[in-house]
C-alpha cells in the first residue's frame, strides 16, 4: 500500500482552485470542440457563412419505408422513402424518394449516393449512373432531388416551386435541400448492414455534380467522388447562363446587385465547403465537356482545383452531347470506383479524353451559301480537345463535308466541301455554333 501524503492546507487550496478553473475551463470549451469536430473552421469561410450551415442531429431516428422495385442482372432494385430534413409548403416535396440498387452478395459493400440532373423526366439518366455504380460491386442510392419527379407539386406555375427561381432564398433553400437529402440518404446506408460506412461516396450528373461537390465538402463522410458534366461556382452560372436570363431579371427586380446575390448563394457554392477538406485529388473522378457553354470548362477547373487539384477526363462535346459518351464513361467510372474502393489500382488509367460524338448547331458564313443555319457533326477527331477535325455538314446548300478548326467554345474556321454538287469547288467558311 502506497503512502498517503497530506499537503499543509496553505499549499492544498491553491491547487483545488487551480483544478476547479481547469475544469470549468474544460466544460466550457468541450462542446464547442465537439461541436466543431466535423465543421469547417469559421475563420476559413467567406465571411457570413455559418460553419454550422449543414448541420443536423445525425443520431435522431427517422422513418424509411422500403418496396421492392424490379431486378437487373442480380442486383436488386427498392425503393425507398424517408421524410426531408427541410419542410416546404409543398407537401409532395417533403418526403425524399430515392432508388436503392444492391449489388448480388453479402457484402459489406461500399455505396454511393446519386445525384441526378436538374428536374429530369425520367429516372433514366440517374439509373445509368447507379447502373455502372452497382457493376463496379458498390451500392447506389439515387436520391430524387426537390421538385423532381414524383416530387414536383401540382402548383407547377408557382415561380417558387422549383430548384432554380428568382426568389433567391427559396432557390438557396432548394439547393440546400437537395444537400441535406443526400446527407440523409448517407445516413440510411451507413445504418445498413450490408454497407461498410468507412466506404462512402457520393456521385452526380450535371446540377447534380455541382451538388455533390457541396455535399463532399460538408460531410466527412464522403470519401470519394464521381462527377459528370459538374463544376463549382454554380451561382455565378446562374448569373451569366444564358438559359438562366428571366432568372437574373427576376433576381435584379428582386432589388439584388450581383454582391448580395453571391453573398446569400455561398452556402450552396462547393467553393465554400471544398477547401476545407482537403481532399486526395485521385479519390476524384471529373468527366466535363471541352465546349459545354451550360458549365463552363472554367467552372470545371474550379472544381477540380477545389478538389486538390484533380485531373479532369475531356469529352470533345458540349454539355448534352456528353450523354453520348454513356458507355465509355460508365466503363471508366466502374473502373475508378474498384481502384478506389477495392484497391485495384492495376486496371485503372485515367485517360486524357474519352471517345466523344460533337454535334454543333448554328450559322455558317461564307462557303456556297453565304448565311445559313448548319448541322455538323465530327467525322474524324485529329486530337483529343477535337479542335482539328473532319466534319459531316447539313446546310440549306446540301451536304457537304469541312475541314474544321476550333476558335473558342462558340467559332469554327474551315474549308467546305460541296457533296453531289459536280465540280462546285471548295470554299472557305466561319461558323458560329453551340455544341451539344
Amino acid at each position: 500500500m502506497l503512502p498517503q501524503t497530506t499537503l499543509p492546507e496553505s499549499e492544498e487550496r491553491p491547487i483545488n482552485k487551480f483544478l476547479l478553473f481547469c475544469a470549468v475551463f474544460a466544460c466550457l470549451l468541450l462542446p464547442a470542440a465537439l461541436a466543431s469536430a466535423d465543421s469547417p473552421s469559421a475563420s476559413a469561410l467567406p465571411f457570413g457563412v455559418n460553419p454550422h450551415y449543414y448541420d443536423y442531429d445525425q443520431a435522431a431516428p427517422f422513418p424509411v419505408t422500403e418496396k421492392p422495385y424490379d431486378t437487373e442482372n442480380g442486383v436488386q432494385i427498392t425503393t425507398i422513402t424517408y421524410p426531408s430534413l427541410i419542410q416546404t409548403p409543398y407537401a409532395v416535396n417533403n418526403t425524399v424518394t430515392a432508388y436503392l440498387f444492391v449489388p448480388p452478395g453479402p457484402g459489406p459493400h461500399p455505396a454511393m449516393v446519386v445525384l441526378h440532373e436538374f428536374n429530369p423526366s425520367s429516372t433514366k439518366s440517374g439509373f445509368l449512373l447507379c447502373r455502372a455504380v452497382a457493376r463496379a460491386n458498390v451500392i447506389a442510392l439515387m436520391v430524387v432531388e426537390p421538385y423532381s419527379l414524383n416530387r414536383t407539386p401540382a402548383e407547377r406555375n408557382n415561380n417558387n416551386a422549383h430548384i432554380l427561381s428568382g426568389n433567391v432564398p427559396d432557390m438557396v433553400g432548394a439547393l440546400s435541400q437537395i444537400v441535406l437529402d443526400a446527407r440523409r440518404g448517407l445516413d440510411y446506408l451507413a445504418h445498413r448492414p450490408d454497407v461498410d460506412p468507412s466506404r462512402m461516396g457520393i456521385a452526380g450528373i450535371s446540377l447534380g455534380g455541382v451538388m455533390s461537390g457541396v455535399v463532399a465538402g460538408v460531410d466527412p463522410r464522403v470519401k470519394v467522388v464521381l462527377t459528370l458534366v459538374g463544376g463549382a461556382d454554380f451561382p455565378k452560372d446562374v448569373w451569366d447562363g444564358v438559359l438562366t436570363r428571366p432568372i437574373r431579371r427576376q433576381i435584379l427586380q428582386s432589388g439584388y446587385t450581383y454582391q448580395t446575390y453571391s453573398a446569400a448563394m455561398a452556402p450552396i457554392d462547393s467553393s465554400t465547403w471544398l477547401p476545407q477538406r482537403r481532399f486526395n485529388p485521385d479519390d476524384v473522378l471529373m468527366i466535363n465537356g471541352h465546349y459545354d457553354t451550360v458549365i463552363l470548362p472554367d467552372q470545371a477547373k474550379l472544381l477540380a482545383k477545389n478538389f486538390g487539384g484533380t485531373h479532369i477526363v475531356w469529352l470533345a462535346s458540349g454539355h448534352y452531347g456528353a450523354q453520348f459518351s454513356a458507355g465509355p464513361a460508365s466503363d471508366l467510372g466502374v473502373k475508378f470506383l474498384r481502384a478506389r474502393f477495392f484497391g485495384e489500382t492495376a486496371a485503372y488509367h485515367q485517360p486524357d479524353h474519352l471517345p466523344a460524338r460533337t454535334i454543333k448547331l448554328g450559322f455558317l458564313l461564307g462557303g456556297h451559301e453565304g448565311l445559313s443555319p448548319v448541322l455538323a457533326t465530327s467525322l474524324l477527331n485529329f486530337d483529343g480537345p477535337g479542335r482539328y477535325t473532319v466534319d459531316g455538314q447539313l446546310t440549306l446548300h446540301g451536304l457537304s463535308a469541312a475541314l474544321s478548326a476550333r476558335i473558342g467554345l462558340l467559332g469554327s474556321v474551315g474549308i467546305e466541301f460541296p457533296i453531289f454538287h459536280g465540280t462546285t469547288k471548295p470554299k472557305p467558311f466561319v461558323m458560329f455554333s453551340l455544341t451539344l
